[in-house]
């Protein structure tokens, strides 16, 4: 696809030249690990050059140019780079220390590690993921987070086999990552969003059967297409009369949702970070 095409794509959703030329000025965010220390500790001992957002109090924006990974907040494990909708998606499903939480696709552990962290380490954690390789990548995480409440599983998202088992479930499903990075549409197609619309939808069934009655869960992608976002949430809506779409309640920018207006979608040039979409449905009684 050339540029001009995705940008004219592009165009039916957002901005598309604002949209893209947002990555130029991406922030680095990253969220304290309140499990290994507190925040007015890490105020008093951390030297990275930061400040606190106004979105979320355990969120912070980088304004030094280094590498995260690198530091040594990071390798103690009282840090965890991650952009700023992505921690907002865990804020979003709002787990207690008395939930029984599903992680659907957890690895490499970014929102897994904050909803433990939501959780007071408390509660049951189940991090699953289809592929072991995967898998390594989400007990580094464990380790380094110091997770304790958390149980790993390996399962296809598109057949988990549950039945009822969770008060909350996260779906942070495979996708075409449009919102990732400035280059990630010269990858894009059509043709591949509706491929990866098909697996997403039996893993939001999946993850919906294996949800409480009472339940709430979350679908959330990094990508633009409504294929990958609206299309399969509205495919669950049509075909579950118990499910239910919820509000979301976020102070920031945004957009709502392409036909389902509950929905929301965040865009590159909103927060000067990663685009994200984001679902909250309800299991009936």
């Amino acid at each position: 696809m050339e540029e001009r095409e995705y940008k004219d794509w592009l165009s039916q959703y957002t901005d598309a030249e604002e949209c893209l030329n947002a990555f130029q000025n991406q922030k680095q965010f990253f969220r304290v690990n309140t499990i290994k220390t507190s925040l007015e500790k890490f105020y008093k001992t951390s030297k990275l050059q930061s400040k606190v957002t106004t979105y979320y109090g355990a969120a912070f924006e980088l304004e030094e140019d280094i590498q995260i990974g690198k530091t040594w907040e990071y390798f103690l494990g009282l840090i965890y780079p991650q952009s700023l909708p992505s921690i907002l998606v865990s804020l979003v499903l709002n787990p207690h220390p008395n939930d029984t939480v599903l992680d659907v696709a957890a690895a490499p552990g970014s929102k897994f590690s904050h909803m433990a962290m939501l959780m007071n380490n408390e509660g049951v954690l189940v991090g699953n993921d289809f592929k072991k390789d995967k898998i390594s990548a989400l007990y580094a995480t464990i380790n380094r987070m110091n997770i304790l409440n958390c149980i790993v599983t390996i399962r296809d998202g598109k057949a988990l086999g549950w039945k009822e088992r969770f008060t909350k479930v996260l779906l942070d499903a495979p996708c075409t990552a449009l919102g990732s990075g400035q280059s990630a549409w010269q990858r894009w197609n059509k043709e591949n969003s509706d491929n990866i619309s098909r697996i997403q939808k039996k893993m939001l069934f999946s993850a919906y059967d294996a949800l409480k009655p009472g339940g709430e869960l979350v679908y959330s992608t990094c990508t633009y297409a409504k294929e990958e976002n609206e299309d399969v949430v509205n495919n669950l809506l049509a075909n579950v009369p118990n499910a239910k779409l919820l509000d979301i309640y976020l102070d920031i920018p945004h957009e709502r949702g392409i036909y389902l207006k509950k929905c929301c979608r965040i865009y590159p040039q909103h927060l000067q970070s990663e685009g994200f979409f984001i679902a909250k449905i309800k299991k009936g009684e």
